[in-house]
């Protein structure tokens, strides 16, 4: 059975410059144009010329009425329904990265609500690594996150679809998405957020691919920082928590208005034994990356003096990331005896370093301007 979109409000709030660009896409050809009031598009079909009259003005009363006309020939040629058409027009102007969750337990399209909180929060930090990755490759992203990438999030959208539990990222690959843009050549910030996302995406399959032979981190890690980061790891292992899913399906159905590179990929499966090589994947790159410049602030919870006592190590509880935790740095002279102050006298101390973590513990080298709470008011 046909469905036919006959809701007014759904057909005027249809943006004609998005048909156009649909059907420029589609091989159609202006042949006629009213500006502000019509444009005359054809096609040859069977032999025949078929035509659409797309209407340009929306204060027109029968503007729905030809945007019904218009799906209605669409859906003959294409032999789609019009839901489908409409959705790809509405979408034409954006990246659509589908990630579906496949696997028995998930035929019916549905997860337990836990679940399907932790897959839209992986898909979230999924699409935010890649930004980040846009903006400046690193093996590791950690707060603030660049304006860009968050500008990015923010701007794109989500929708659910159907069969499998599969979400939809649509990524607007340009602002102002008329018929002048159509296959543009330079990359937007939004492509350029696509192509890394698949690319890595890609990497990922062939490493698992490699993992019999005993390569499948050296594959990942040759590659970082190229758009593999931990971040992205974390996020691919938070879509198999949530949905616990035999295996996800990334494809993308690029927007027209920007060219393709040739060796692009639109398609990657990944089952859930990459699992265990994204974990790994993720504890060696944080273990290994300097967080130059941290910023430390907390309490000495515990000292130990060299002999000459002007020299030690201090422990310091503060947090990273949100998240209490123990850092071993290495002080010596006015540093040691500011740390031992503040332990005396259970002050606030601030310190700046080079982070680093090794297994469970986090070292903090080349410690410098240390102060303490009461030394700055």
């Amino acid at each position: 059975m046909k469905a036919t979109i006959r809701d007014s409000t759904i057909l005027r709030a249809v943006r004609s410059q998005d048909v156009a660009v649909y059907l420029h896409a589609r091989r159609w050809r202006e042949q006629e144009r009213r500006e502000g009031e019509y444009a005359i598009w054809q096609r040859t079909g069977d032999n025949e010329p078929v035509e659409i009259l797309l209407p340009l003005n929306t204060a027109y009363r029968d503007y729905a009425a030809r945007i019904a006309g218009v799906l209605q020939t669409l859906e003959a040629i294409e032999q789609r329904s019009q839901l489908d058409i409409l959705a790809d027009i509405q979408t034409v102007g954006c990246d659509a990265i589908h990630i579906s969750a496949e696997g028995e337990a998930l035929a019916g399209g549905a997860i337990s609500l836990h679940g399907g909180t932790l897959f839209i929060a992986g898909v979230q930090n999924l699409m935010l690594a890649a930004a980040c990755s846009a903006v400046q490759p690193r093996p590791v992203f950690y707060d603030p996150v660049p304006e860009a990438a968050m500008a990015y999030v923010q701007q794109v959208r989500i929708s659910m679809g159907r069969g499998s539990f599969m979400v939809s990222v649509k990524a607007p690959v340009d602002l102002e998405a008329t018929q002048a843009h159509i296959g543009k050549r330079k990359a937007s910030f939004a492509r350029r957020t696509t192509l890394i996302l698949v690319q890595s995406l890609s990497v990922v399959r062939d490493a698992l691919d490699r993992s019999e032979s005993g390569h499948a981190i050296e594959t990942l890690l040759e590659v970082a920082p190229g758009g593999i980061s931990a971040n992205l790891c974390d996020a691919l292992v938070d879509l198999y928590r949530g949905s616990q899913a035999d295996q996800i399906r990334f494809s993308v159905a690029w927007s027209p208005l920007r060219r393709v590179p040739h060796d692009a990929v639109s398609d990657v499966a990944l089952s859930t034994d990459v699992v265990p090589l994204l974990r790994e994947a993720s504890r060696i790159l944080r273990e290994t990356t300097l967080r130059e410049g941290f910023v430390l602030q907390g309490f000495v919870v515990d000292l130990e003096p060299e002999s000459d006592h002007r020299q030690g190590r201090a422990i310091i509880a503060g947090l990273i990331d949100g998240d209490l935790h123990k850092v071993e740095c290495n002080l010596a002279g006015t540093h040691y005896l500011r740390a031992r102050r503040a332990f005396d006298r259970r002050q606030v101390i601030h310190c700046t370093g080079d982070l680093k973590q090794s297994g469970q513990r986090y070292i903090l080298d080349n410690p410098r301007n240390v102060t303490l709470l009461d030394e700055e008011s």
